[in-house]
């Protein structure tokens, strides 16, 4: 059996971040997409955020991406890790599977409005997206170095980075038998 992988990205709503995994479930068979915003809709109806809901959502979470990968599957838990501090915790609860990182560059405000009010599905308060926005922090070079690996991913390079990201994957998912 081949050893978990844990993928993430970073980014505000509307980035691109599920678009992009889409890319990669694409592209890669063994690739399982954790969700917490699908976590909301099953489990409360909506994909609002409900901050009395937040412990069960992300219990849930934590628990359903740790089987898949004990289970040797690539995974990736799908949110916005919009800190370092958020993005730290995750390190530290599966510091035992290799961690590739994502990173998406920050839209303009302006950009991410529009896509909100171009969905016809889960359209978030202007209020949301901007304080989503102001908190985003693009990880520093000394972050980049606690992942096995950081893909930096922007509009320019966003379809070609599915393609490098999702051969990445497969090569190193093939390549790392499991330790237990």
């Amino acid at each position: 059996m081949r050893q978990g992988i844990l993928v993430i990205t970073s980014g505000p709503a509307l980035a691109g971040k599920s678009t992009f995994l889409g890319g990669l479930k694409k592209l890669i068979k063994d690739f399982v997409i954790v969700s917490t915003d699908q976590i909301r809709l099953d489990d409360f109806g909506s994909y609002d955020f409900n901050p009395a809901n937040e412990t069960f959502v992300w219990s849930k979470a934590y628990a359903q991406t740790e089987d898949f990968l004990k289970k040797g599957h690539i995974v990736c838990l799908d949110a916005t890790f919009r800190t370092p501090e958020y993005r730290g915790m995750l390190l530290n609860r599966f510091k035992s599977f290799p961690v590739i990182y994502f990173a998406f560059e920050k839209p303009n405000l302006e950009t991410l409005l529009e896509r909100n009010r171009k969905r016809t599905w889960k359209q978030f308060p202007d209020s949301a997206i901007e304080m989503m926005h102001a908190d985003y922090r693009y990880p520093s070079e000394s972050e980049k170095l606690y992942y096995y690996k950081v893909f930096d991913v922007n509009a320019s390079n966003f379809y070609d980075m599915i393609n490098i990201g999702g051969t990445y994957l497969h090569e190193l998912h093939e390549s790392k038998p499991s330790s237990t």
